[in-house]
């Protein structure tokens, strides 16, 4: 077992008075609606995927055509389409609303103009190439806007920032900067498998998008181990959506193959790596990033500081539960009607509203006996709080424990200690002094 993984990476269902039931990891699983299913990680599941029903190129007309149907649940805005053509084969003659570029045999086809394919619509895609023989081409992948793949509505960070933001939170789920997306283990938290660089989990919804969106880009001829999980995940996750309860089981996993090591492998054999680590990006930023950045141009943050706080409560709470320390945070502010923006409000200021913040996490976290020694990764916010480090961009140690900042009442977690860099880069530093100044 990883470090940190048991302290920090699994989200695990607990009630705190005046605060909402809070999720501990593979935090989709809190949405839920009033039957008691997560409606929200149902539609979620389905979000951004697409399959394609013709992929043809006829040599003899010098002609290609794709056809990709809308398969989620929302419209695929401005797709994106790349094909692996035969070596030495050269892409040209764009069509209209089209333009591409080229590197070595993939073709990246965007748009130069709107469009917006609809939930069961399909589109149909034409290119041109200089082969006059027939093939099919490879490695079909459709993105888009819609799908999470750039930045979410609002204001939110840097590149640099939030490569230093998914920094610091990879050290409380795999106890290291960089991000492990081969990373696989039963933990044993009710959860099932929690698997990847967000701690994407078997049993609440989410490693299931991985899979999928893993599916429609790659198959199991062509590499994808996980596709022969698909039934299984799919029973489990339909179990999940009916009781609207965590499934701990693997037992349906674990009849097919060994998920653990497929999972691993997926990232880290080269030829399916890339594939392997868009999905999960994607995932976690549509389940994650993009949420959590929206939710604090709501509320009026701006600061890069109070953001990555944020967005490393949702990865360890889930969005509903960061949400419910948000509203707590603003009553105790004395903001009981949820007003927003909340900064301004009464004179709230972003570091008056940050600290309550990270001491509502704190009380959380601290709460309960099996979740109490991830708490450090709370007060590792409120050194670059108290410090003024709001831009990220000073490099900075985690070499603080909540006990510095607020009483020996609380227990070490043992986090390692690392230097990040305000571009994300890390390494381990000789010496230290644990301090909150």
């Amino acid at each position: 077992m990883e470090a940190k993984r048991s302290q920090g990476g699994a989200r695990r269902l607990f009630v705190l008075t005046g605060l909402a039931a809070l999720a501990v990891g593979c935090g989709a699983a809190e949405e839920v609606d009033a039957g008691g299913a997560p409606a929200a990680v149902e539609q979620a599941l389905g979000a951004c995927t697409h399959s394609v029903t013709t992929n043809t190129y006829v040599g003899a007309d010098y002609w290609g055509t794709l056809v990709f149907k809308n398969t989620g649940t929302v419209a695929i805005a401005n797709p994106q389409i790349s094909i692996d053509v035969p070596s030495g084969v050269t892409c040209d003659d764009d069509q209209p609303g089209w333009t591409h570029t080229q590197s070595n045999r993939t073709c990246t086809f965007t748009r130069t103009s709107a469009l917006t394919v609809a939930v069961n619509a399909s589109h149909t895609f034409y290119y041109s190439t200089t082969s006059n023989t027939s093939f099919t081409a490879a490695n079909v992948k459709v993105q888009s806007d819609s799908c999470g793949t750039t930045s979410p509505g609002g204001s939110g960070l840097t590149a640099n920032q939030k490569k230093v933001a998914e920094a610091l939170t990879s050290i409380w789920e795999n106890d290291t900067p960089t991000l492990n997306y081969a990373y696989s283990e039963n933990i044993q938290d009710g959860r099932g498998y929690t698997n990847g660089r967000a701690g994407f989990c078997t049993g609440t919804g989410d490693a299931i998008q991985v899979v999928q969106c893993y599916r429609a880009l790659r198959t199991e001829a062509n590499g994808n181990r996980l596709a022969k999980y698909w039934s299984a995940l799919n029973v489990i996750n339909n179990r999940f959506l009916s009781t609207g309860q965590d499934q701990a089981s693997t037992a349906e996993l674990d009849a097919v193959g060994n998920w653990t090591a497929d999972w691993a492998a997926s990232f880290n054999t080269v030829a399916t790596q890339a594939d392997f680590k868009q999905c999960q990006d994607q995932v976690s930023d549509a389940l994650y990033y993009t949420p959590i950045m929206n939710e604090a141009t709501r509320w009026g943050f701006t600061q890069a500081l109070t953001k990555a706080a944020l967005y490393d409560a949702a990865i360890n709470h889930g969005e509903s539960g960061v949400k419910a320390i948000i509203r707590s945070a603003n009553t105790a502010l004395g903001n009981s009607g949820q007003v927003a923006p909340v900064i301004g409000y009464n004179g709230i200021t972003e570091n008056a509203w940050l600290q309550k913040f990270l001491e509502k996490r704190r009380d959380v976290l601290a709460a309960d006996a099996t979740w109490a020694e991830a708490v450090d990764r709370v007060a590792a916010y409120e050194k670059q709080r108290r410090v003024g480090n709001w831009s990220l961009g000073t490099a900075f140690r985690n070499d603080v424990r909540a006990r510095d900042c607020w009483g020996t009442t609380y227990p070490t977690s043992g986090y390692t200690v690392r230097l990040i860099n305000a571009d994300g880069t890390w390494s381990t530093p000789a010496s230290y002094t644990y301090a909150c100044q």
